[in-house]
């Protein structure tokens, strides 16, 4: 992460490549296979929305730039820019031939001496050769003649924002801790809405070696009650493998019927089968009519005895459950109210 934060990106703005010294890797780059989620959760909040959430703060105050060198060069000139919304645009698109390129789109919303106004924002992500495209979206085409991925990621988006208008579209708020990265990602089959997961680890830890966990997975929804089964099934499952009694799953308060039904359970292990750890899990699932959606935050601690780790899993516990009290679905078609921390899947 260092080295990517201290080389130097290759720009085009406004259709026009300004270099800054050699090409790639962008701030914060991944390159991903098809699905895999590619954001970093953000160092800093420079931005609000999507980029501010998942973008370095680097590479949010680069597009920041960008936009500003912008709004001066047009006619009339304006020094007054204040972004007041980001949104990922489109999904990724990967190209797999001849190498491995990740793109990006997202839509920022700029108020340009008090007028609101919209910017593409293109990464493509290529190893050692990245690059960043900040545009207009009402330009001209001719970005996206020179470069067919951005043109069909302006056609996803198009796309996307019909989906969104109808109200079918619902995002995830994950408002994950500060200096937390990916661990582990499983895509959905391409073209097909079937089940994917991300996990989510402390800056410095791995899927294998964690002190805590955040996992979300998203799930098609089978039937009616099939998000109390899980968790009820999860609940069984630890009470076999912890020799421990299965405890309560609940019902939480909705401000919002149309988000689905969200209920919650925690799971408690005072020794985990052939380990020298404990774990204590909060666990939250939002059932839709389409799709379930479970979130967990998981803390290991010291193998202990079931009354002593209630009492050392207090602070955890609590820090769990208002992280998971922000999880919540937002509709952008009609929801006014903030969605900080959209997941990018």
């Amino acid at each position: 992460m260092k080295g990517a934060r201290r080389a130097a990106l290759a720009l085009a703005l406004a259709g026009t490549s300004l270099n800054a010294g050699a090409g790639g890797p962008l701030q914060g780059e991944i390159v991903t296979r098809i699905g895999q989620v590619a954001a970093i959760p953000a160092d800093q909040r420079l931005v609000p929305g999507f980029a501010g959430a998942w973008r370095p703060v680097a590479a949010q105050r680069r597009v920041v730039e960008r936009i500003a060198a912008l709004a001066a060069r047009a006619t009339p000139a304006c020094a007054d820019t204040q972004v007041v919304a980001t949104v990922q645009a489109a999904p990724d698109l990967i190209e797999t031939r001849p190498a491995r390129v990740h793109h990006a789109l997202e839509r920022w919303t700029v108020q340009v001496c008090g007028k609101p106004q919209d910017f593409d924002v293109w990464y493509r992500y290529e190893r050692d050769a990245s690059r960043l495209v900040v545009t207009e979206s009402r330009a001209d085409d001719f970005q996206g003649e020179l470069d067919p991925p951005l043109r069909r990621l302006r056609e996803l988006a198009a796309a996307r924002r019909a989906d969104e208008a109808s109200g079918r579209v619902r995002w995830l708020n994950l408002p994950l801790p500060p200096d937390t990265v990916p661990a582990a990602t499983q895509a959905a089959p391409v073209g097909k809405p079937g089940p994917w997961s991300a996990d989510f680890v402390p800056l410095g830890e791995s899927i294998r070696e964690w002190t805590q966990l955040i996992s979300v997975q998203g799930l098609p929804r089978s039937g009616e009650g099939q998000a109390r089964a899980l968790l009820e099934g999860m609940q069984a499952a630890r009470a076999r493998a912890c020799d421990v009694p299965a405890g309560p799953v609940v019902a939480m308060p909705s401000a919002d019927p149309t988000e689905g039904e969200h209920i919650k359970t925690v799971l408690a292990c005072p020794r985990v089968p052939d380990t020298n750890f404990a774990e204590m899990a909060v666990v939250k699932a939002i059932e839709t009519p389409d799709r379930l959606y479970l979130i967990q935050r998981s803390w290991r601690l010291p193998a202990t005895d079931g009354d002593t780790l209630r009492a050392d899993s207090r602070k955890a516990q609590a820090a769990a459950e208002a992280f998971l009290d922000q999880v919540r679905l937002c509709n952008p078609a009609a929801d006014t109210r903030p969605c900080p921390a959209p997941f990018p899947h």
